[in-house]
């Protein structure tokens, strides 16, 4: 007897980000960390460790590789606009195609997690 299984990917995704995916832990919390305002470094480096409740710490090193990557993609941007408190540092914007990427990586990850709860569910009998 053959078992047809059903796609964990409801969500279809865009054909342009596809190969993108899935992201590193690393680059989805650079994304996920400029999701709401435009950061430095510092900040992004700040704001990971908030998100994940101190679960999660990036170094500088791992920090500017994936902002030097996501640059290169299109994804991230140098603000245009600098702050005046601190002129030397770099602020970092996320642009439309990254928010369409960390949308699409959100949507592939809710089907995981959909797929992996169903498959706990059968493996406890309920």
């Amino acid at each position: 007897m053959t078992t047809i299984r059903e796609p964990i990917y409801r969500v279809p995704m865009r054909d342009d980000y596809e190969h993108l995916l899935p992201l590193s832990p690393a680059t989805l919390h650079v994304l996920l960390a400029l999701a709401t305002e435009d950061l430095h470094g510092y900040g992004i480096m700040l704001e990971v460790v908030r998100q994940s409740a101190g679960r999660y710490k990036m170094g500088p090193g791992t920090l500017y590789d994936n902002l030097e990557k996501l640059m290169k993609l299109g994804l991230v941007e140098e603000s245009t606009e600098k702050r005046r408190a601190v002129p030397a540092r770099r602020i970092y914007h996320l642009n439309k195609a990254g928010r369409a990427v960390l949308a699409a990586e959100t949507d592939r990850l809710t089907g995981v997690l959909r797929e992996a709860k169903r498959c706990l569910r059968l493996s406890e009998g309920g």
